[in-house]
């Protein structure tokens, strides 16, 4: 029954890879709808439409009360999710609502900068400006979504049992060894004798 939390940057190939390996391994892969079952649970729906609205264009802006019972009522979703097993959560700070759990690998999809630009830039056919102004406003929507719910960096190595970086390794790679990992967190660890 493995458990996988995977944060990735746009652009890095984190998507393909999450897909794949669910389908690989028969894992329920979930990701942003969680906001929305915790939005509709915690009767906060505004919140949800701000986590959504990644570039602020809506201007909602959801009370502190809003808020915390917002993100208690996620981090109650990803535990009965994951309480299920066979899971792959992408995002929503999973890495730190399951935090602890044994048996949980945690996986951050990373790749540089300008990669993940010429990469935004192929799949949605827009200019490079266009791209790299998308990247950045990802980036700053994530990194606030960690900041305002959890207090904390989602690039900081030490939430992470693997880190892939796309720049040196394929997709296919990728997913490989997120599932070779995934295999291996699953089986009992034996000591080497020493």
């Amino acid at each position: 029954m493995p458990i996988i939390t995977l944060s990735r940057e746009l652009g890095s190939g984190g998507d393909d890879i999450a897909i794949a390996v669910a389908e690989r391994l028969g894992l329920h892969l979930v990701g942003r709808e969680v906001i929305n079952r915790a939005a509709r649970q915690a009767g906060v729906p505004e919140v949800a439409l701000a986590e959504i609205d990644e570039l602020g264009l809506l201007g909602v802006k959801p009370s502190a009360e809003a808020l915390r019972l917002y993100r208690e009522t996620v981090a109650q979703v990803i535990h009965e999710l994951a309480d299920a097993g066979n899971l792959l959560l992408v995002g929503r700070g999973g890495q730190i609502a399951l935090a602890g759990r044994p048996g949980v690998l945690h996986v951050r999809v990373i790749a540089p900068r300008a990669q993940r630009v010429a990469q935004a830039q192929a799949r949605c056919n827009l200019p490079e400006e266009v791209a790299a102004a998308r990247v950045d406003a990802s980036d700053r929507a994530r990194a606030g979504y960690l900041r305002r719910h959890y207090n904390t960096r989602g690039d900081d190595p030490a939430l992470y049992d693997l880190v892939l970086n796309t720049a040196h390794l394929s997709v296919a790679t990728a997913v490989d060894l997120l599932c070779l990992a995934a295999g291996r967190m699953a089986k009992p660890q034996v000591e080497a004798p020493r």
